[in-house]
């Protein structure tokens, strides 16, 4: 609500209508892109072979999907002060995507934790589910 409440007040010059359009936007997208940023980056996670690169994968991402987002409806909707809206929530937004990454990474780095995960993929000899799976 915060962000949306910025967006108003940055854009309040083009009118009250207008910038309450605007920041009621902002606000509706900063809670999609908050809701659904996780999910997008456990995702962009797993895709490449090792944790460090789905660590870089799903910041890079997730934060190009994420200004790639805000300033296209941005720009659809008519913002007047695009850069000066979206400024508060940079740091935050970098903030939170490094950090998330580099949770994940040190929660998947470790060397036995991996080998259990390998252990666990099913392979052409046993049948899937492995040898101890319930019909």
């Amino acid at each position: 609500m915060v962000y949306g409440l910025w967006a108003f007040f940055v854009n309040r010059h083009v009118g009250w209508p207008h910038a309450a359009v605007i920041g009621l936007t902002h606000w509706m997208m900063s809670v999609i892109i908050t809701m659904s940023c996780v999910v997008l980056m456990r995702t962009l996670f797993w895709l490449p072979s090792t944790p460090k690169r789905g660590a870089a994968l799903s910041i890079t991402g997730s934060l190009t999907l994420t200004y790639t987002l805000l300033i296209s409806v941005h720009l659809f909707i008519g913002t007047p002060s695009i850069l000066l809206t979206l400024a508060p929530g940079l740091a935050p937004t970098i903030g939170f995507a490094v950090t998330y990454a580099m949770l994940m990474y040190r929660e998947n780095a470790d060397v036995t934790w991996t080998l259990a995960l390998n252990r666990c993929q099913p392979t052409s000899l046993a049948p899937l589910g492995g040898p101890h799976a319930r019909a």
